[in-house]
């Protein structure tokens, strides 16, 4: 059942772009003007929104769609480890990416713990099923799609590509809900949690092209296109869960402004 659904459904999300015209381009160059042009993964509009306008009643639905991955401790990375390659220095690379995504360094605590501490922080439930229904559908797609390329080693071109959008991409992404958290006088848990993430984060994206992505494409000429087709892949399916991740926000910020018009209209 599981081939069946995937079957339909990667054929649309691949029919989202042009794989004749991928295959012919220079993946190093292309990957690096993509890195240049992706320092921030968010599109204006939501950028400015999350940083400027984004209430706490907003700031809690956003965290409560993150609790997904926040609390979970969980990365598809070890999935990789047993890759097929020559060179050792890959999954070693792998190894040191997937320490750095879950534990802070000198790696005695888990990335959950602290997002544990900042769902507390805010008054919010720390068990991670509780806020599945808030989270949209574009979100789960992005999951399932890691799940998909790390279950074959057939696609693992494709997700080190789509790895490489995220490296880039989640600090620029982080540094605006770090602003919105100073901005709303959160507590400093909840400024720390992006700030952390941030700072360990922020050279990853050109560290792995140079250590991970061009070796592989390298090793693998004629599929090193599929690194160029995971990295867009992955970052219009981001956009996407972006998209509705601020949607969602929005929502929840009319209904907390629908609920205190009512009561302010009893009292």
């Amino acid at each position: 059942m599981r081939n069946q659904i995937e079957k339909v459904w990667q054929r649309w999300e691949l029919a989202q772009f042009e794989l004749d015209a991928l295959k012919k381009v220079s993946v190093e160059k292309t990957l690096n003007e993509r890195i240049v042009a992706d320092s921030n993964s968010i599109s204006a509009e939501n950028d400015r929104f999350f940083r400027t306008q984004m209430t706490q009643a907003g700031y809690q639905r956003l965290l409560a769609i993150a609790s997904i991955d926040g609390l979970a401790a969980v990365s598809h990375l070890c999935r990789t480890l047993n890759a097929t390659s020559k060179d050792h220095s890959i999954p070693s690379e792998f190894t040191r990416l997937f320490l750095q995504e879950n534990y802070l360094a000198p790696l005695n605590r888990q990335y959950s713990t602290y997002f544990n501490k900042m769902l507390a922080a805010l008054g919010m439930n720390t068990e991670p099923e509780t806020y599945f229904d808030v989270v949209p559908w574009e979100v789960f797609a992005l999951h399932n799609q890691a799940f998909l390329l790390t279950r074959e080693k057939n696609y693992l071109l494709q997700y080190v590509g789509g790895l490489l959008y995220l490296e880039v991409a989640v600090p620029a992404a982080f540094t605006h809900y770090q602003v919105a958290a100073q901005r709303l006088k959160l507590p400093s848990v909840v400024i720390n949690y992006w700030d952390l993430h941030t700072r360990l984060h922020t050279e990853d994206g050109y560290q792995m092209l140079d250590k991970v992505v061009l070796p592989v494409a390298n090793q693998c000429p004629q599929q090193a296109w599929e690194l160029v087709l995971g990295y867009d892949q992955q970052r219009a399916m981001s956009r996407r869960a972006v998209a509705a991740i601020a949607s969602s926000v929005r929502a929840a910020e009319r209904a907390e402004r629908a609920i205190a018009k009512s009561s302010g209209a009893k009292n």
